[in-house]
């Protein structure tokens, strides 16, 4: 399972059907990404963004950063794309700090938003969890990436969650978010259910969820509902 998730990210293409052109960004000599408005004088906020599978760097810019009117940045894990190295949690973890770094150093005055989407959830959370950040924004998240490979064979169920190598303890992380946190699900998600949004929302301080009708799983970013609401509250 987990070498399947991780071909999501290492062997993904480029999308055609974007909004803007992104902007390659070299974070290090070996971690890279893009990024978009970044040059935007309404810099007082800057996004980090995490996607789900498919939704490499080039394509969570290309697709969703129009919608924004802040800086908007995601990274390549190492050992994906044109980051070299291996991918696993370690590493994982290691790009989300560095992209951190980045963008502190480039915007020091800056409030930094960190948003998740599905897989992208659970490393978003564990920024949040080791970083100071103005808020962070889970749109169908998860507790563990069992919930998500249960999804695809139903097999990882209490102790048998052993078996999962490197697994993004999301619920875990939470347990250390300082910041403000905002859950979204829908009741059109059959990946992730609104119902497990409501359950991960447990694991938080003190979490705001909001629950949107008949958005489907890939499409949370592609609603003006979504996008006014994560505008709003992170105003």
């Amino acid at each position: 399972m987990q070498t399947i998730s991780y071909s999501f990210y290492k062997n993904a293409k480029k999308m055609t059907d974007i909004s803007c052109t992104p902007q390659f960004i070299q974070f290090k000599d070996t971690l890279t990404g893009y990024g978009n408005n970044l040059d935007s004088k309404n810099s007082n906020k800057v996004i980090l963004f995490f996607g789900g599978s498919n939704y490499i760097a080039y394509n969570s810019v290309g697709k969703y950063s129009s919608k924004f009117d802040y800086p908007f940045i995601s990274v390549d894990y190492y050992g994906t794309q044109d980051s070299s190295g291996k991918m696993n949690l370690k590493t994982m973890k290691q790009s989300a700090e560095d992209l951190y770094e980045w963008a502190r150093n480039h915007y020091p005055d800056s409030e930094i938003i960190i948003i998740g989407h599905s897989y992208g959830a659970g490393i978003a959370t564990y920024l949040a969890s080791v970083r100071e950040c103005h808020s962070l924004v889970i749109a169908a998240g998860y507790r563990d990436i069992s919930d998500l490979y249960n999804k695809i064979i139903p097999i990882f169920w209490g102790p048998l969650k052993v078996f999962i190598s490197n697994n993004i303890r999301t619920a875990e992380y939470a347990e250390n978010v300082e910041c403000p946190v905002y859950i979204i699900g829908s009741t059109g998600d059959k990946v992730l259910s609104f119902s497990l949004q409501k359950k991960l929302s447990y694991s938080f301080k003190n979490p705001k969820i909001k629950i949107f009708d008949n958005i489907a799983h890939e499409d949370y970013f592609c609603s003006d509902n979504v996008i006014n609401f994560i505008n709003q509250v992170i105003g």
